[in-house]
């Protein structure tokens, strides 16, 4: 069984080598000479049509090929168009063009444009460019993609900063105090002076006046108006909360100060320990939001004099200019 699997390829060969007439005869590197019809290329081996079958052929193995002319028959007199249902059928599945690299034409084989015409109606090419240009290439070149940069984000563009605040001018005279920025003036009590570091109590205040030893302090601070009243009163109430501990609300009424009307809230609470007594008065005029926080110790045995001076003061408001 042993030598009988090794003769095998050998005998194989030899009855493919004698067995077609006027077929391809293919030469391997090894001397070995097998006869028959090469249908296809796949695989980078030759797939040869034989008496016995089909054999695969490594394209590597192979020293060269020889090709033998079909029989050209007479032409006829009138041939019709053929359709592409009978072109179709007539060729054989599409398959890889030989290498021309390890094929020779033997010199009695006819003219070149015969042997190519027998190769040609013995299989089609897998490339259908190639069959209509016979010097294009078998294996097609990618088509060139363009690529395109991708631009960089652009970053929007920054905010504007915010504007500066104006230059606060304002001067007492005798016993008025007058804000020339804003338009407004008041009465000053004569034991109140300008105090600037006072402004720090309310935010955008425009105006801070009190008593020296800071017992007593008047903050008048200015924003535009964007709420109704009502809601600018409860805001800054909201922001008194967050300041003095203890805080508790007395009382709340509307009157009318400097011809609009305005809502006064008075309150008690804890700040650095001591208790304050707090008058808030919130006003709007034309687009702006004014707030007047007045504040005096409450524990001061002068607490309902100091609170009546705040009163006057704010009460006093009038704008001098429209």
């Amino acid at each position: 069984m042993r030598g009988k699997s090794i003769l095998a390829p050998a005998l194989l060969f030899s009855l493919v080598a004698s067995g077609a007439v006027c077929a391809d005869e293919i030469r391997l590197k090894d001397g070995t000479k097998i006869t028959g019809t090469i249908v296809g290329f796949e695989n980078d081996s030759f797939r040869v049509e034989t008496a016995y079958g089909f054999a695969l052929i490594r394209k590597d193995k192979v020293a060269d090929i020889n090709i033998t002319a079909a029989k050209k028959e007479p032409e006829p007199k009138a041939k019709p168009a053929a359709t592409p249902e009978s072109s179709s059928s007539s060729a054989p599945a599409a398959t890889s063009a030989i290498d021309p690299a390890v094929v020779k034409q033997p010199a009695s084989a006819g003219t070149a444009a015969a042997d190519a015409s027998s190769i040609s109606s013995m299989r089609a090419p897998v490339n259908p460019g190639a069959a209509a240009n016979p010097g294009a290439k078998a294996d097609m070149a990618p088509p060139k993609i363009k690529t395109v940069a991708a631009e960089a984000p652009v970053a929007p563009p920054a905010p504007p900063p915010p504007p500066e605040p104006p230059v606060i001018h304002d001067e007492i005279r005798g016993n008025q105090y007058v804000n020339e920025t804003y338009g407004f003036q008041m009465y000053r009590p004569p034991s109140w002076d300008l105090i600037p570091a006072a402004r720090k109590a309310l935010p955008d205040a425009v105006a801070a006046l009190g008593t020296s030893d800071q017992t007593t302090l008047l903050v008048i601070g200015r924003t535009t108006a964007k709420d109704s009243l009502d809601a600018h009163a409860t805001a800054t109430e909201k922001a008194l909360k967050d300041v003095y501990e203890n805080y508790r609300l007395i009382s709340t009424r509307t009157l009318s100060v400097a011809g609009v009307p305005a809502i006064e809230q008075r309150s008690r609470g804890t700040v650095d320990g001591r208790d304050w007594s707090v008058i808030l008065l919130t006003l709007l005029k034309d687009n702006n939001a004014f707030t007047l926080l007045g504040m005096t110790w409450a524990n001061s045995d002068l607490i309902q004099v100091q609170e009546n001076v705040i009163s006057k003061a704010v009460a006093s408001l009038t704008f001098v200019k429209q």
